[in-house]
């Protein structure tokens, strides 16, 4: 019998980032009615969502993180800025982060990664154009209708004690539906000058 595992391709938070960011989530939970807030160890950003593979598949997976990184030679620096909604405006599905701007060596990676998880998996990436973001939490439940100016506030403060970390490799994730937190680092693999 063979073992399937869900797996995605993230960038991880650094701790100290981990650690500003949670900082600020209790003052959100208490003013943002969402149902399901994500756990501070699953928070990252995606890169390629993989989905199904055979459990044999991972080294594979591993040679094409190892490979996307030998194409950014260097760490680079992100930086987050502002709290942002997906769905419909008066009823979001997901409560997000987003980043302050996005790095050239960020589209650059996501590119790579995509191409050598399709030359060792047959992996076909998104057609959509690539969207880095931190999910926070899922599906607003609020009495009232969703107003984006409560996120003003949270802007405004995130933007005066802004949050970065220096990217210094990829990581590949199991998911584990149904476990809290959800996310389990499979392989990463370094820059080769981080």
């Amino acid at each position: 019998m063979y073992e399937n595992i869900r797996i995605f391709t993230a960038i991880a938070l650094s701790e100290d980032a981990r650690r500003s960011i949670s900082a600020l989530v209790p003052e959100w939970q208490i003013n943002l009615s969402f149902d399901r807030w994500v756990y501070p160890e699953d928070w990252h950003l995606t890169l390629h969502f993989i989905g199904d593979v055979p459990v044999s598949s991972l080294p594979l997976v591993e040679e094409a993180l190892r490979e996307a990184c030998s194409e950014q030679p260097n760490p680079f620096q992100l930086e987050i800025n502002g709290l942002g909604t997906f769905g419909k405006p008066d009823r979001p599905s997901v409560l997000w982060l987003g980043l302050s701007s996005l790095p050239e060596e960020l589209p650059r990676l996501h590119e790579a990664l995509g191409n050598t998880l399709a030359d060792k998996l047959g992996f076909t990436p998104e057609k959509r154009p690539y969207g880095p973001h931190v999910t926070l939490a899922r599906k607003y439940t609020g009495a009232a209708p969703f107003q984006d100016g409560l996120l003003s506030g949270f802007n405004d403060k995130l933007k005066t004690n802004a949050v970065s970390w220096n990217v210094d490799g990829i990581v590949a994730y199991r998911t584990h539906m149904g476990r809290k937190p959800m996310y389990e680092e499979v392989a990463r693999v370094m820059f080769p000058q981080a």
